[in-house]
């Protein structure tokens, strides 16, 4: 099949092959890792309105800052790891973690002050962040 071809040019030839599927290859897998932080940051987002809704009927539960703290801190990581694992090659998606961040810091200091969120700010908020997620998630698969 390859008689007028030297080796050395069919061994470049199925390097060059290689290499090329690799790269496609280690897209795909940082695109897949990428969505996956994405989701990530949003069940994380999501999770930290929930834990800090006060229920329509019970008592308030008494407030730990210390562990409040804790877990903004640990959201927050999660903000600053994922922003960092972006390529520069892919600012929106940066610009996104960035923004969503800026959102939870908001949302942290909005619980600092009032200890919890009311039920129908809580629902609202979770709707507005499952939308802006769901609509980069959209957007980034197309």
């Amino acid at each position: 099949m390859f008689k007028h071809l030297s080796p050395s040019i069919a061994a470049r030839g199925i390097m060059m092959c290689a290499i090329a599927f690799s790269l496609g290859a280690c897209a795909t897998v940082t695109e897949s890792s990428s969505r996956v932080s994405i989701q990530q940051l949003k069940g994380a987002h999501l999770a930290f309105i929930d834990n800090h809704t006060r229920s329509a009927s019970a008592t308030p539960a008494p407030w730990d800052q210390a562990s409040f703290e804790s877990e903004v801190a640990k959201v927050t990581q999660q903000f600053t790891d994922a922003e960092a694992a972006v390529p520069k090659a892919v600012p929106a998606r940066k610009v996104f973690i960035k923004n969503s961040a800026g959102l939870f810091q908001r949302d942290a200091a909005l619980v600092r002050k009032q200890h919890s969120l009311s039920p129908s700010f809580a629902a609202n908020k979770k709707k507005q962040l499952q939308q802006n997620y769901d609509l980069f998630l959209q957007q980034t698969s197309n």
